[in-house]
């Protein structure tokens, strides 16, 4: 540092403060051997499953949370708390950390990765959630304890890692001027860690998952910092829904460039003096570097540009959703960590009632959505195939025109339209050795069938609007389609064509593009070229629906093929976990009435649950929306081949 730089006291002072109290973490960082998860994301999720781990659980990226940990004096000037990110494990989602670095050798943390997806693997469920910390504190040390003692014993390999991945973190972790309760309980985290047990601490009993029930926590008492070897197994109940959500079209653009992988703890709140007529005058602290959180007042929308609001987001421990009278110009996407919720289980009426599976209650509800059935429109987009798009529907009609079924030659008939030389020979032969010979000596051309029907299911969602690769999602899937069509048609398989929308359960609305009775004629064409983006994703209840078209046909094998560019969804209860857990359900019916289905997706981050949706050879990720036109005719070809 130069003298006229030391003359900048103000720089100088801060430098040397930062350097004294600043960012003052209580594990050490080791960014030289750092491990990103989507290094190892992968290989975790086979591994999670292979080891147990629920095959509808997605690997996850966890958010940075507050922990109400003890801090050391020189933690406490720089900073009120620490911000951590702790691995948990929901109905949903694994979620683990963005980058591991806490052991000087890169290995470590790679072997800090499998041990975490192998300790959620046999993590028991949470029970209730206690209100006391002590209490919550010694049930996760009890949980912790019985999930590594099963991944010990299950998996003898990983007990040697977790023996050095232990040694090494016990003497990691910084040492606290603790006393009385936290000190008993930090003395369990080190004998978890296999350090020494101290055979006087009342609390040893814990490990083998004995809590006492006097047990409270003093009004001084600090949660112990947390391990991270172990993590959190979260339980939330199904919560009641807000009024209606609003619909928009989003900015596609935007969303995917604001989205990141990190999911964010969130609630759902309703806050009933958002729509008030006299606001609360507040400064708007420009001055002061700051964020709110939410308050129920009626406060005006704040619309900061799309940074401050990625940082804010950055800060806050817990996103609240609640409803605003007005729309706000910065829209972020977000992968938020919701309570599931809960399932209205009133019956519909209507023509075509479908049921709906609930992987909570282990059961149908009956009568649960209405599907709107009707011939797509002739007119509204008016999309119609470029010069490459017709060079492309000519290579597949002459591709798929091989895939016509051909006459087979039948040897050694009883009638026919020629004599089998190779029979005759043989009839005269054994005639002249034993006085006896067949009389099948004829040939028969008879045409084969491959007797197949194949219904095609498009998702028309709201997402098809967004634009990849500089392509809007919708006109190429039209454009696919449209090349698949003339293909299907130039093989004389009879197929159909069907889209769908969803808007909450009583309005499931699918369309017929093509019937199976139905050329490919101009008026086909002209509904391709016409089918929007409708609203949200119910996929289950459209492909019951459309299973339920191919039941009807007289064909020996019947194909349905899904096409959809993401997850399903709707805006009620439909949507996460339970979306999966319907659509999967809706496929294995499929399956069972005899009928092959596959389904296909221009989803780059559908290996997390599409595997699970459609399972193993029943599924294709297209990685990239201008290959989808080719991948359509390549995958009926392996289908039909």
């Amino acid at each position: 540092m130069s003298w006229l730089e030391k003359l900048e006291l103000e720089e100088t002072v801060g430098r040397f403060w930062h350097r004294l109290v600043g960012e003052k973490h209580s594990w050490p960082r080791h960014p030289d051997a750092a491990v990103a998860l989507d290094e190892v994301r992968a290989q975790l999720a086979v591994f999670f499953r292979g080891l147990g781990g629920d095959s509808g659980v997605a690997i996850a990226s966890a958010s940075l949370r507050t922990s109400e940990h003890r801090l050391t004096w020189r933690q406490r000037i720089g900073m009120d708390d620490e911000r951590m990110v702790v691995a948990a494990r929901d109905e949903v989602s694994l979620s683990l950390p963005d980058v591991l670095d806490h052991f000087p050798e890169a290995g470590h943390n790679r072997d800090l990765y499998f041990w975490l997806a192998a300790f959620f693997a046999m993590l028991p469920p949470a029970g209730p959630q206690e209100s006391d910390p002590l209490r919550t504190d010694l049930a996760f040390l009890a949980r912790a304890s019985l999930a590594t003692r099963a991944v010990t014993a299950q998996f003898p390999g990983l007990a040697k890692r977790y023996g050095v991945l232990s040694a090494v973190l016990r003497a990691l972790r910084p040492k606290r001027p603790v006393a009385g309760i936290e000190a008993q309980v930090e003395a369990l985290v080190t004998e978890l860690l296999g350090g020494p047990a101290d055979p006087a601490n009342p609390l040893r009993p814990v490990l083998s998952g004995i809590i006492p029930d006097q047990l409270s926590a003093p009004a001084t008492y600090k949660p112990f910092l947390p391990c991270p070897l172990w993590g959190e197994a979260l339980h939330r109940e199904p919560e009641p829904r807000l009024d209606e959500d609003e619909i928009s079209t989003p900015d596609s653009k935007k969303e995917e460039e604001g989205a990141d992988n990190k999911r964010r703890h969130a609630e759902r709140k309703k806050q009933d003096n958002a729509d008030r007529k006299d606001p609360l005058i507040l400064n708007r602290f420009e001055k002061i570097l700051s964020f709110a959180d939410m308050v129920n007042v009626n406060r005006g929308a704040d619309d900061p540009d799309e940074e401050e609001a990625k940082k804010a987001a950055e800060e806050m421990d817990k996103i609240t959703i609640s409803q605003h009278g007005k729309k706000a110009a910065t829209k972020l996407k977000f992968d938020l960590d919701l309570p599931p919720e809960a399932t209205d289980t009133t019956k519909l009426s209507g023509t075509h009632l479908y049921p709906e599976w609930d992987h909570r209650a282990a059961c149908y509800h009956k009568d649960h959505c209405v599907v709107h059935v009707a011939v797509a429109p002739e007119e509204g987009e008016n999309w119609v195939p470029d010069e490459q798009a017709r060079r492309r529907i000519r290579q597949v009609k002459r591709q798929f025109e091989a895939l016509r079924t051909k006459a087979q030659l039948l040897r050694a008939q009883v009638d026919g339209s020629e004599l089998d030389t190779e029979a005759v020979v043989r009839a005269r032969s054994d005639l002249a050795a034993s006085g006896q010979c067949s009389d099948r000596v004829y040939m028969q051309r008879r045409p084969m069938e491959r007797d197949l029907a194949v219904a095609v299911l498009l998702d028309a969602s709201l997402s098809t609007d967004s634009w990849v690769e500089n392509r809007r999602v919708l006109d190429v899937a039209k454009e696919a389609l449209a090349v698949f069509s003339h293909g299907l048609a130039a093989c004389d398989d009879p197929f159909a064509i069907y889209t769908f929308t969803s808007r909450k359960r009583a309005w499931v609305k699918v369309d017929t593009v093509k019937d199976f009775d139905e050329t490919l004629s101009p008026a086909v064409m002209r509904r391709i070229g016409a089918v929007k983006p409708g609203y949200f994703t119910r996929i289950g209840t459209a492909i019951r629906h459309v299973t339920k078209q191919l039941e009807e046909r007289p064909n020996r094998h019947r194909l349905l093929l899904v096409i959809t560019d993401g997850k399903p969804n709707d805006i009620d209860h439909y949507e996460g976990r339970y979306g999966i857990e319907d659509t999967r359900k809706a496929v294995a019916e499929a399956r069972a009435k005899g009928m092959a289905v596959f389904g296909v997706t221009i989803d780059k981050k559908a290996q997390t649950y599409f595997p699970h949706l459609f399972g193993r050879g029943g599924y294709a990720i297209v990685h990239h929306l201008a290959q989808l036109t080719a991948a359509l005719p390549r995958i009926y070809r392996h289908l039909v081949g």
